[in-house]
């Protein structure tokens, strides 16, 4: 089965490179290579002002954990995909660097709590507060 999706893959990215390179030419191809391949290093690189700044919105409590996780995630995975070789690989690494897009895809994956169960009278107390006065 890995070998049949591997070449399946192999078989898209012949396509969708070979149709890239008829539209923008064999050096416009090349240099879209290097590009995306220079831009996956830079990511690379400077992943970790991408990590801190996730870490103080995730403490903050802005996102939650599964963003947190699919975010960093797909963007160093999106990075590892845009320094391979391949119009493919490309787009799928801009699409990865985007975290909504990585929230998207790992949302179905993530176990919801449906019924959360509600609190019984039983379990709700009561309480009085007394204050005291200050003591000069």
């Amino acid at each position: 089965m890995p070998l049949i999706l591997f070449l399946i893959y192999l078989l898209l990215e012949v396509f969708v490179s070979f149709e890239v390179a008829q539209i923008i030419g064999a050096f416009g191809f090349f240099l879209e290579i290097v590009f995306t391949a220079l831009l996956g290093i830079a990511i690379l690189v400077n992943f970790r002002l991408f990590f801190s700044e996730a870490l103080l919105r995730l403490k903050n409590r802005e996102i939650s954990y599964e963003a947190f996780v699919s975010s960093n995630i797909f963007r160093i995975l999106g990075a590892f995909l845009l320094v391979l070789p391949g119009a493919l690989t490309d787009i799928i690494g801009i699409l990865m660097q985007f975290s909504t897009i990585g929230f998207l895809l790992i949302q179905p994956f993530v176990r919801q709590n449906q019924n959360p169960t509600p609190f019984r009278e039983s379990e709700i107390i009561d309480v009085e507060v007394i204050e005291k006065e200050k003591q000069k």
